[in-house]
């Protein structure tokens, strides 16, 4: 880890005068720490902060302290099953063919944005996925945001 994974994850900004309405306000929150909890905060680790001005702007501050114990799963950093069309942005793009925006050189060398791993996947790819473990990972993350992975799932013979 280096330096700057020390400092918390903050989200914040400052709304003038006639910017904002209670209601806002109140989703434009919500909005900041949804975004700190897609990122894998614990509830109990995001801290929010409003503070309403004189001159009738608010300051807004919504933050994660990284610190203690997870799992990966728990921090949104699990395995993630990678979609059909992951690649093809939902289009389908049959093996062997060039996509529909491909011209000139790419319709007849082939689409420079199509490789190997927009072929269908192999009979082995695909029982190698059925038989894919997810790893038991603890993250630990220290009151100075050093973090380190534990394996603390049973030992490989």
């Amino acid at each position: 880890m280096n330096a700057s994974n020390n400092q918390p994850v903050e989200v914040s900004t400052k709304m003038q005068e006639g910017e904002w309405t209670d209601e806002s306000l109140k989703v434009l929150v919500g909005s900041y720490q949804q975004k700190l909890r897609e990122m894998g905060a614990p509830e109990e680790q995001i801290h929010t902060a409003v503070e309403t001005l004189d001159d009738g702007s608010v300051n807004i501050r919504v933050s994660w302290q990284r610190q203690g114990t997870q799992t990966l799963t728990e921090t949104g950093q699990g395995l993630v099953p990678e979609e059909e069309n992951s690649r093809g942005q939902g289009e389908h793009i049959p093996a062997g063919e060039a996509t529909k925006d491909s011209k000139g050189l790419g319709a007849v060398l082939g689409d420079a944005e199509r490789s190997a791993i927009d072929a269908p996947p192999t009979e082995r790819a695909e029982q190698a996925k059925k038989h894919q473990e997810v790893p038991e990972l603890l993250v630990h993350t220290d009151d100075a945001g050093n973090s380190y992975v534990e394996d603390i799932g049973p030992t490989k013979s």
